[in-house]
């Protein structure tokens, strides 16, 4: 008769916790090949390859259930349908994930590009081509909670906490409320998109062109002082303004607890 290995020795030898080998248990994916009338389980060698291939499947990322369910009727056929399946979910999450280190990348050039202390608080006119945008008007409550209840909007439509922290989005104020001076009066909230839109977001696009853009730290307090700098240089440069501007926030309260690290940037599209 082939040795019986006691749970414990079953797991060190595998590399795995005897806590994990008790859930295989409990879910019927991995049981005891005896158990003892004192209630003692012990595994079999002849289970070694079983085991194994459990731990293979796993380590790919395939979910227990589909593991379990291939080990229900399994054969060379329907083991090799399952590798080739599993096989194009990771080209798939590869994909996904250098996506996500692209805008890792991208997010981390552009905060060390706004640390730069020659740019903050000055007005800057600069070519920015087309992107996109996704945009809900405010309510009218308090503009704090509009904001607020906003981000939410945004994240039910995204639907990923990744999109949400590594795109600029911020608030958008009226062309006329910018030529007027009331600089307070924000209109709505916006995401912006650079290369890539998640599937299935409707935007609506943000044009190529010049921008007077700014870029500010600390909260909203000073916001109008930077406003009424940004229109004097826009006339004084000779343009005028073209549309609606931005208010992105590049780093907040989801990044630090101090509020001289928070970094926004307003963006105004001017022409000559």
């Amino acid at each position: 008769m082939n040795p019986l290995i006691l749970i414990g020795e079953m797991a060190r030898i595998h590399g795995i916790s005897a806590q994990t080998l008790r859930y295989y248990d409990k879910i019927d994916l991995f049981k005891p090949s005896y158990i003892e009338e004192s209630g003692y389980r012990y595994y079999g060698i002849e289970q070694f390859a079983h085991l194994e291939s459990i731990l293979f499947l796993k380590g790919t990322g395939m979910p227990l259930k589909e593991i379990k369910r291939h080990f229900e009727n399994r054969g060379l056929d329907s083991m090799l349908a399952l590798l080739e399946k599993r096989a194009d979910f990771i080209n798939d999450e590869i994909v996904r994930l250098k996506n996500k280190r692209t805008k890792i990348e991208s997010m981390l050039k552009t905060v060390n590009n706004y640390l730069d202390k020659n740019i903050l608080g000055k007005c800057r006119f600069q070519q920015l081509r087309e992107r996109q945008m996704l945009y809900f008007t405010f309510g009218n409550g308090d503009i704090f909670v509009e904001h607020e209840l906003g981000i939410k909007k945004l994240g039910m439509v995204i639907k990923s906490i990744d999109e949400l922290y590594l795109n600029p989005f911020g608030s958008v104020i009226d062309k006329h409320d910018i030529e007027i001076g009331d600089y307070s009066n924000f209109k709505g909230i916006a995401m912006v998109f650079g290369q890539s839109v998640p599937a299935e977001v409707a935007t609506i696009p943000l044009p190529e062109g010049v921008y007077a853009t700014m870029v500010f730290v600390g909260t909203y307090k000073d916001i109008e002082n930077y406003f009424r700098e940004m229109t004097r240089q826009i006339e004084e440069q000779g343009y005028e303004i073209a549309g609606d501007g931005l208010v992105l926030i590049i780093t907040d309260k989801a990044y630090s607890d101090y509020e001289y690290e928070y970094i926004s940037e307003i963006q105004i599209p001017v022409k000559l």
